[in-house]
Order: structure tokens, then C-alpha cells, then sequence
């Protein structure tokens, strides 16, 4: 399944621009569409979510990480979205269409439009959603969305993604990140209640719930003072158990915040008294500074052997230098030559021996004496010649005598390395000088930590250390407390529910009304039993697909387990199994939203596209690489990516170009009255052509 095709019309910056997508294939499948911050990128995820699920698309943008006023709502985003230039124009309407391919000959083509005011551009409140199904290429009749029982949500949600799970598959990459933030828990829940159908079932619920308010209504009076005792407890009871549930999450936050600013407290301390929490001794301070003075010594050691060993030998004649370096390759030549003679000597009575006492291959007739000698002489002439004469670059004459061994070798070495370049003066000069800029800033502080306690900084930071750690000892207690009421509290809630709900059965039994409005209570108390239950299926689920997308993303390796309570808190767990309390950065915030995305998009079954603004925001170059090689993991699955010049510039464009099967570029000007245009060119990509 892939978008083969977006086509919009007077929508944002775009007059008209048709984006045409080819099917996945051969290992190409992303898409990628570049744009400056302004020329329209977001433009066509927000078209892609009204064109899609109309009205419905406001609710989720938010959770896409789109900008969406609820206060204004769906009116308010039409009017903003519809061209400059159409207004301007006296036009009246704005369109998205979209066409999804289910194979290589099956289609769906969505078409929204949108109708406005002329001149004014207030939205009339007329929108018409047409669908099409396309058999290789050809049309089918027409369908209006909401006409003749055919409903465009349904067919979203049997054929491609509904609207709930919809920011799983379409979002911004770097916004979507606040996702992973802990106080954005509510976002997990509700990712996964849309994913396990809890939303139809509450919906169901308070149906339920309004059809029985209806009906009771209805129903003669009877003597209900005993059931409206116990309805009154019951609502008292579970209004102070939400407000006691409240308090206590309002605590936690609370617990949270003081336990970051004991943190803060701690580490101002440390930076300035030293490590470990304490404020470090001048005795510490003095001795690293007598570390740094000692370096500095060796540095200046370094300066005095150059000027003593090395430069006076720069003051000599360089053709004594020559000379000198002549004669002793020269001597090292005929020593090693002696060596070798040295070594072929005792070898040649062996090997005239072997040659004359051979008995094979015979010689017929046999060698006379004289031969024999004759042939011995030829031997010691031939063996001679191997080392005589000496080679041509042998000295005539050893001058330097005093030197053996390999003190000559010694001597040439030492010879090459005179030479002394000016960079390695100045590389120690500033290794000086920086050393030197140590030592003063490390006396500034040895100054500053003698002056702690004398102007009072340490002792105040040691009494807010005091404060906080004592605020977060009553905060737990508090928490203690509301965990105890809240225990006891739901005891008292469920005896007094179970007696309201006998006392009530009783009553609904003498009426044939009642009894019916008693199997609406009995359905809704399943929903309420059904719910808690189905939320450990799928956390577990949601939890290791999280795991495995996370450690194929993120180049930390100190991560081992991802864990999701049922209320929707993650808890990321190291090798010891003991929670990781780093600060995440930009980048490893957005990795680990991703690998939330990915989870939820994974544990749905849906296999759909993806759509994702701003793809790598914050990622440093091997998250980028990382990221990649998830999107490219999968080559059938169609990735759309809208990116601009600093996120995939045309360097690292080189790299994936195998992966991308057409690239857009999207190009904007001015076209007065404040009104910009967009044009999308196929085949063009920040200075790389596809």
C-alpha cells in the first residue's frame, strides 16, 4: 500500500501542485521532498490530514505535533488554510485530493473540497468528500461521504489508517518528540486506547449511560430513599477518591521538581567546592596545580634540549654536516660488506666438498687431477667474485674508527632528526602558555575555595540543600498518606457500590423498563471490567516493540529494556535492570519519541506509509544513519520524507540516493500583498538531481 498521489488546490501557499509517488520497489522507498523552514513542507502533512479525515483531523493534528487551535477549531484552520492569491482572486473553493494504492491496480482517490465566501474567504460550512475506486486507472460511480449509508471514516478504517492511530503514521519528527516527555504520559493512553478500540467502548459507555438517565425518567416513582442514601455516599466517596488520586499525581510532580532541584543544588555546589558533593581542600587544589607546574617544567626542558642539543649543530657549515654524513654511510657499507665476506668464507670448503664428492649425474669418462684442479680453481675464483671487489660506495678509509657497532647507525639517525621545524617551537610555546592559563585560573579558585565559607556562598547552598531535602521528605510523606486513604477509600467505594447495585436490582426487577435499563448497567459494568484488562496485553506489546526500535536507533548501548505501566509511564532500565535517570538530549528525545511512534505504529498491525516533517531535526550524523536505516529496514513500506537543506543536504543525499525513488523540490516567492506561492519541481533536490 503506498500514496501514489497528493494533488493540492488554493490550499495554504499552494495555487495548484501534484505530487505523483511511484510504488516502492527494489529496494527505493522513500520519497523526499525538500523546502526551505516557510516554503510549505508542513502545508502537505496538514493537507494529507484534512484531505483524509476532514473535521476529525483538528483532534489529531496536536498529537502529530501540528499546530491546531481548539479554541478556534476547524472553521478557523479552513479560512487560515485558503490561498492568498484564490481570495484575492474572488475564487471560492479549496480541494485536496489523494489517491492510495491498494496494488499495482487497485485505487482509492479521495477528493475534499471545501467551499468560501468569494472575496470575503469566510468558510460557507459546504464540504463534499468524493472516493473513487480505481481498477487500473479506470473509475467506479462516485461516492459522497455521509450519502447513501457509505461513510468515508469507515473506509479509512478498513482499507487504510483511522483517524485515532493516524499520528502514528503521519507526524513531525521534531515536535512529535514531546510525546517521550513524562508528563505527556496521557498521550501514551490514549495512543493506546485507540489501538485496543477503548474509545468505541467508553463512546459505548456513555450511550449507555445517557439511555438509562432517559428511560429512568420515564419510569412511575417508587420509594427510593434507601438507594438515593447510598447513591449520595457513593458519589461523595468517589469524588473525594479522584480528588485524593489528583493530589497524589500533583504530589509526584511536585516530588519530581524538588528532587531536579536537589540535583541543581548539588552540582552548583560541585562546581564550586570540587567533585563528590564537598567542597574540595586547597590541599587538593594545590597539589593538581604543582601537577601542572611540573608539566610546564618538562615543556620547558623540551625548549632547553633543542637549544642545547639540536641548534648547535645548525650553526655549522652545512657541507661539513654533508661530509660528515657521507663518510659514515660510506663506513657503515664496508662493514656490512666485511660482515658478508665474513659469513661466505667458512661455506666455501662445504660447498666444494658437496660438488666434487657428488656421485650424480656421473661423469664419463671420470676427471683427471689436473681437471680436478682446474676445476677447483675455477670454484674459488667464481666464489670469490661474490664479494670482491667491494661495492663502488664502500669507504677506502675508516676515519671514525671510534665508532662501532651500531653507534654509526646511531649517528646518521641522530643526523636526520636535526632538523627542527619552527611549528614545533610554537606548538610548545603554546603548550607553555596554556599550561601557565591553568595554573593562574587554578590559583583564582584555590582563592575562591579559601573564601567559601568566609563570604558564605557554601553554607547558603548547604542550607537550600537542607530545605529542598526536607520539602521532599514531607512531599513523600504526603504521598504515603494519600496512598493509604486511597486504599481504604476504595474498600469503602466498592461495598457501597455493591449494595447500591442489590438495592437497585431490586427495584428495576418490578418494571419491564427497568430491567432493561439494568442490562445497559450490566454492559457498562463489562466495559469497566473489560478496559483494565486489556491494557496489560498491549503495554507489554508496545513495550518491546519500543525496546527493539530503541537499540536499533540510539548508539547508547547502556539501555537494556524499555517498561510501560498501565497508566502509561515508560521507565527506561539499564543492563542492571535498575532505572536510567539521564537527561535525554534534543536528539536522544527525538530518538526515543521515534521509537514511541514506532511502537505504537508496529503494535497496531496497520501497515500503512509513513509521513514525517522535519525527519532529523536534532540528530547528530549517527542517529541520522541510525534513523535511515530504520526507515530503509522495511523497502516495501513507503516512506515520505519533508526535509530541508540542513537536515538531508545534498552530502548526505549522496549517501541514501539509492533508497529514494523521485525527489521534489519546493521553491517559493512573493507575489505581493504579503502572498507567497509554492511550486513543486520533480526530479530536483538541493543542488542533486534524482
Amino acid at each position: 500500500m503506498w500514496i501514489s498521489k497528493i494533488e493540492l488546490t488554493n490550499f495554504k501557499s499552494y495555487q495548484h501542485a501534484e505530487f505523483e509517488f511511484p510504488e516502492p520497489s527494489s529496494g527505493e522507498n522513500i520519497v523526499l521532498i525538500g523546502g526551505m523552514n516557510g516554503y510549505g513542507k508542513t502545508s502537505i502533512l496538514e493537507a494529507l490530514y484534512l484531505g483524509l479525515y476532514g473535521k476529525d483531523a483538528i483532534v489529531h493534528l496536536a498529537r502529530a505535533g501540528l499546530k491546531a487551535d481548539d479554541s478556534k477549531g476547524y472553521p478557523t484552520f479552513l479560512e487560515r488554510a485558503f490561498n492568498g492569491e484564490a481570495k484575492r482572486d474572488g475564487q471560492d473553493s479549496m480541494s485536496v485530493r489523494i489517491v492510495i494504492n491498494k496494488t499495482k491496480t487497485k485505487a482509492i482517490d479521495i477528493r475534499r473540497r471545501w467551499y468560501f465566501k468569494s472575496n470575503s474567504g469566510i468558510w460557507t460550512r459546504d464540504e463534499e468528500a468524493v472516493v473513487w475506486e480505481l481498477t487500473r486507472g479506470v473509475p467506479g460511480t462516485p461516492k459522497k461521504d455521509g450519502k447513501n449509508g457509505f461513510l468515508l471514516p469507515d473506509l479509512l478504517d478498513n482499507q487504510f489508517v483511522p483517524a485515532h492511530i493516524a499520528p502514528f503514521f503521519f507526524f513531525d519528527g521534531e515536535e512529535v518528540k514531546k510525546l517521550a516527555d513524562q508528563s505527556r504520559i496521557e498521550q501514551v493512553k490514549q495512543g493506546l486506547e485507540g489501538l485496543l478500540g477503548v474509545v468505541l467502548l467508553r463512546n459505548l459507555a456513555e450511550r449507555l449511560k445517557d439511555f438509562e438517565a432517559s428511560k429512568r425518567s420515564s419510569v412511575a416513582s417508587v420509594d427510593e430513599d434507601n438507594i438515593d442514601r447510598l447513591l449520595a455516599a457513593l458519589t461523595a466517596d468517589e469524588a473525594r477518591l479522584d480528588e485524593l488520586r489528583q493530589d497524589a499525581t500533583t504530589s509526584t510532580d511536585r516530588l519530581r521538581q524538588l528532587k531536579a532541584d536537589r540535583e541543581s543544588f548539588i552540582e552548583r555546589m560541585r562546581s564550586v567546592g570540587g567533585g563528590g558533593g564537598d567542597i574540595a581542600t586547597v590541599k587538593d587544589l594545590v597539589e593538581e596545580r604543582e601537577g601542572l607546574r611540573n608539566a610546564q617544567r618538562e615543556v620547558q626542558r623540551a625548549l632547553e634540549r633543542i637549544l642545547a642539543d639540536k641548534l648547535p649543530f645548525h650553526l655549522m657549515p652545512k657541507s661539513i654536516l654533508n661530509d660528515f654524513r657521507t663518510q659514515l654511510q660510506k663506513e657503515v657499507t664496508l662493514a656490512d660488506w666485511q660482515n658478508e665476506c665474513k659469513t661466505l668464507q667458512p661455506k666455501l670448503a662445504k660447498f666444494e666438498k658437496a660438488f666434487l664428492e657428488a656421485s650424480t649425474p656421473e661423469i664419463s669418462p671420470g676427471l683427471t687431477d689436473t681437471q680436478i684442479a682446474a676445476i677447483k680453481g675455477r670454484i674459488e675464483a667464481a666464489w670469490a667474485s661474490l664479494y670482491h671487489p667491494p661495492p663502488s660506495n664502500c669507504a677506502e678509509e675508516v676515519v671514525h674508527s671510534y665508532l662501532h657497532e651500531g653507534l654509526r647507525e646511531r649517528a646518521l639517525s641522530f643526523l636526520d632528526s636535526l632538523t627542527v621545524g619552527q611549528q614545533d617551537v610554537h606548538d610548545l610555546l603554546a603548550h607553555q602558555r596554556n599550561l601557565t592559563e591553568q595554573i593562574d585560573e587554578l590559583g583564582k579558585k584555590i582563592a575562591r575555595v579559601e573564601g567559601i565559607d568566609r563570604d558564605g556562598t557554601f553554607a547558603e547552598l548547604r542550607n537550600n540543600l537542607s530545605t529542598v531535602s526536607q520539602q521532599i521528605d514531607e512531599v513523600e510523606a504526603h504521598i504515603r498518606e494519600d496512598d493509604r486513604e486511597i486504599f481504604g477509600l476504595e474498600s469503602t467505594v466498592n461495598n457501597t457500590r455493591s449494595r447500591y447495585q442489590q438495592e437497585r436490582k431490586r427495584r428495576d426487577d418490578t418494571s419491564p423498563v427497568r430491567q432493561l435499563v439494568g442490562k445497559a448497567e450490566r454492559v457498562r459494568a463489562v466495559i469497566d471490567e473489560v478496559v483494565p484488562a486489556l491494557f496489560p496485553l498491549k503495554v507489554q506489546a508496545l513495550a518491546a516493540a519500543m525496546t527493539k526500535v530503541y537499540k536499533q536507533l540510539a548508539h547508547k548501548t547502556q539501555v537494556s529494556k524499555i517498561v510501560i505501566d498501565n497508566d502509561g509511564t515508560t521507565t527506561i532500565l539499564g543492563k542492571n535492570g535498575v532505572e536510567i535517570m539521564f537527561d535525554r538530549s534534543a536528539g536522544e528525545n527525538q530518538i526515543f519519541a521515534t521509537a514511541l511512534i514506532a511502537g505504537l505504529a508496529e503494535v497496531s498491525g496497520v501497515r500503512a506509509p509513513m509521513v514525517v516533517d522535519t525527519p532529523l531535526g536534532r540528530l547528530d550524523s549517527k542517529h541520522r544513519e541510525n534513523i535511515f536505516g530504520f526507515w530503509t529496514g522495511t523497502s516495501s513500506r513507503q516512506v515520505i520524507l519533508l526535509s530541508q537543506d540542513k537536515e538531508i543536504d545534498p552530502d548526505f543525499y549522496e549517501r541514501i540516493h539509492k533508497h529514494v525513488c523521485v525527489t521534489y523540490l519546493l521553491e517559493h516567492i512573493d507575489v505581493g500583498d504579503g502572498i507567497g506561492r509554492t511550486t513543486a519541481k520533480v526530479g530536483e533536490y538541493f543542488g542533486a538531481a534524482k
